[in-house]
């Protein structure tokens, strides 16, 4: 793996009133990562802020195609639950 990477985790339990503030916060994170020549990201798929941090980095996969976004999952179980969710 090239580049330098980024890993996130996070609280699973978020109030729904300070859900678009840390995705805001998350945002801006990333993007100054980014600049600072960070390429990988890397998340747990845990629900709430590994999610939100991946889906930032998604966006700005569309932007960067240089970004990678690997997904760190503990166990099978797992993924079988994210493909249940939209």
């Amino acid at each position: 793996m090239k580049g330098k990477a980024c890993c996130i985790t996070g609280h699973r339990d978020m109030p729904g009133e300070e859900i678009s503030s840390v995705k805001e916060a998350l945002h801006e994170e990333i993007k100054k990562a980014v600049k600072d020549g960070f390429t990988v990201f890397i998340s747990g798929f845990a629900d709430s802020v590994d999610q939100y941090f991946a889906e930032v980095v998604l966006e700005l996969q569309k932007e960067n195609g240089d970004l990678k976004l690997i997904a760190v999952l503990p166990n099978r179980s797992q993924v079988d639950r994210l493909n249940r969710r939209e």
